[in-house]
This record gives structure tokens, C-alpha cells and sequence, in this order.
């Protein structure tokens, strides 16, 4: 899920958030905006008071995101792997 989209669904501020991540509401808003990309901490930060709804990947758009089942590899491959 993008940052931005969970704000919107939770309802949560800018420097409501902020002040939970120990950030300005500025910070927060240019994460949101993607005029920021937040570094590995910033993203521990983010993952941990978003309850795992914003993951890393999220930000980096690879891999399976929070708001999609991961694929089972061997499922595709009727279950057996070689």
C-alpha cells in the first residue's frame, strides 16, 4: 500500500504522524508526495506505525506489496519444483 493511501484511510495528519515517527509534518508530507524517499530507517519507522500496511517494497515498487497475497512459486508449477 502507498503511504499516501494509507494516510488517507486512516485519517491520520501529517504532523500527527510526524510527531509519532519523531519527524516534522513537512518530512511526512514530502514522503507522501514522493518529493522524499525515506532511507532503510525511516522505512522501519513507517512499516512499524503502519501496522506492516507500507512496506519497503512499497517504496521501491519490487516485489510483492502488503495489498497483494505473495505468488507461490511452485503453485504455478502444479505444486512440484525441480
Amino acid at each position: 500500500m502507498r503511504f499516501d493511501d494509507w494516510m488517507i484511510r486512516t485519517g491520520e495528519t501529517n504532523p500527527g504522524f510526524g510527531e509519532k515517527a519523531g519527524w516534522s509534518g513537512e518530512t511526512v508530507r514530502r514522503y507522501r508526495l514522493g518529493k522524499r524517499e525515506p532511507d532503510a530507517a525511516a522505512m522501519a519507522i513507517i512499516f512499524e506505525l503502519t501496522g506492516g500496511d507500507v512496506t519497503p517494497n512499497d517504496w521501491v515498487g519490487v516485489g510483492p506489496r502488503s495489498e497483494v497475497e505473495p505468488i507461490d512459486a511452485a503453485a504455478g508449477m502444479g505444486g512440484a519444483m525441480s
